[in-house]
């Protein structure tokens, strides 16, 4: 019984549905570079619907990843959509000169916790 137990914690766990979208326009030099990494988010609806940027006139090349990857200025820990109780970390790596607007936008709009990762 507690084998079962252990098993459907394990098969429920947020840490199972964990998964991650780098998204980075190419089409503009203004770059655009985060990844999204899924914290609460059913699969599916997180890659059609999350992982999908909706930006007029950009395109970008999107790639789905286990985890995002380093050397991210900023992350919005446990951000979340409006209306939505959906929960996320979104890694910012295109210019750190915009973490200030990134930080409030975190901590007042999408209710997360701004972290700045240390450098290696």
């Amino acid at each position: 019984m507690t084998r079962l137990l252990l098993l459907a914690l394990t098969l429920f766990s947020p840490a199972i549905l964990a998964s991650a979208c780098l998204i980075e326009s190419n089409d503009d030099p203004l770059p655009i570079r985060l990844c999204q990494a899924n914290r609460t988010i059913p699969d599916g609806l997180f890659e059609q619907q999350f992982c999908q940027p909706q930006i007029p006139d950009r395109s970008f090349q999107i790639q789905m990843l286990d985890a995002c990857p380093d050397g991210a200025y900023g992350v919005c820990a446990g951000a979340h959509t409006e209306g939505v109780g959906y929960q996320q970390d979104i890694h910012y790596y295109s210019n750190a000169e915009d973490a200030p607007v990134l930080q409030a936008y975190c901590e007042q709009i999408s209710q997360g916790q701004w972290q700045t990762p240390s450098s290696p």
